[in-house]
C-alpha cells in the first residue's frame, strides 16, 4: 500500500522502501532530496507528509528522529504517541545506534587513516548553520570506524561514522572541521577546494546506513539496514566488510 501511494501522490518523487513495519512504527529509507518534513507542505512532498496520508488516523506518524534533506538513508517513523514518548526516551539515553557512510575529499599529503577514532567538538547553530565553537556550544561526539577509497570517485574517500550525539548537521560539520568535508557541500566544503574539484550537491552523498534500536511491541534489539539497496553508490570490498560486520 505504502509504494502504491507514494507513487500517486507524486510520480516526480522516488517511492518509498519500507524495511519494516509494525502497528507502532515504520521504517523506510528516504530518498536523498526529499524534507523529513516541512513547516508548510501544500504539495505533501515531505516524508511525513507522504507517511500520513499512507497512515492515516488513527494512526499519528511522527518523526523521532530527521534526516537533512540532502541526506539518504534509513528512517524510524513511529505510528502512536506510546511510541514516540518511548523512542523520544530512547534516543535521550543514547540507546540507538547510529551509522553513517559519507563521501568526503582526501586531503593532499595527509594520513588521513589518523583520523580513525573518537573525536569531540562544541557545536552551535547559527542561522541554520552549525559552527564548531570553543565555548557555549552542545558537547558533540562521533566515532570514524573506518576509511576507505571510493571506488567511483578519484581523489575521494567513503568514512564510516558512529553518530555518538545527535547534533544539527554534526557529521557534515564535525567532518569539516577534522579537514575533510563531503565533496559537494554548498555549506561545509572548503570554496577553493569545492571550485578546484568542480563539485555540487549533485555530488553530494551521505548516508544514515544502519540503526540499531528496541522494537516497541517486542522490547527486542532490531537492526535497520537494506544490504542490497540499488541506490547505495558503490563502496570498496574492505568498506562493505566493515558495515556488514556491525550487523552482528
Amino acid at each position: 500500500m505504502l509504494d502504491r501511494e507514494m507513487g500517486k501522490a507524486d510520480q516526480s518523487r522516488p517511492e518509498l522502501r519500507v524495511l519494516r513495519e509494525t502497528p507502532y512504527e515504520v521504517i523506510v529509507i528516504k530518498p536523498a532530496g526529499m524534507p523529513s518534513e516541512l513547516t508548510s507542505d501544500p504539495r505533501g512532498v515531505s516524508l511525513l507528509s507522504r507517511l500520513r496520508r499512507a497512515y492515516p488516523p488513527p494512526l499519528e506518524p511522527k518523526l523521532p528522529h530527521r534526516l537533512d534533506r540532502v541526506t539518504r538513508g534509513v528512517m524510524l517513523v513511529t505510528l502512536t504517541q506510546d511510541a514516540i514518548a518511548f523512542h523520544n526516551e530512547e534516543i535521550k539515553a543514547r540507546r540507538w545506534g547510529k551509522f553513517y557512510i559519507a563521501r568526503v575529499h582526501q586531503p593532499p599529503n595527509s594520513d588521513i587513516a589518523s583520523l580513525i577514532g573518537r573525536h569531540k567538538a562544541y557545536l552551535k547553530t547559527v542561522r541554520h548553520r552549525a559552527t564548531i565553537v570553543h565555548s557555549g556550544g552542545k558537547p558533540s561526539f562521533l566515532d570514524i570506524l573506518a576509511i576507505h577509497p571510493a571506488p567511483s570517485h578519484s581523489g575521494q574517500v567513503h568514512v564510516l561514522v558512529q553518530l555518538l550525539t545527535g547534533r544539527f548537521h554534526q557529521v557534515r560539520a564535525m567532518l569539516a572541521g577534522l579537514g575533510i568535508p563531503l565533496a559537494g557541500d554548498e555549506f561545509y566544503a572548503d570554496d577553493g577546494l569545492r571550485r578546484q574539484a568542480g563539485t555540487g550537491w549533485s555530488d553530494f552523498y551521505l548516508e544514515h546506513i544502519i540503526l540499531k534500536y528496541v522494537d516497541f511491541e517486542l522490547r527486542v534489539a532490531q537492526v535497520a539496514h537494506l544490504c542490497d539497496d540499488p541506490d547505495r553508490e558503490p563502496v570498496a570490498r574492505a568498506m562493505k566488510a566493515e558495515i556488514e560486520a556491525l550487523l552482528d
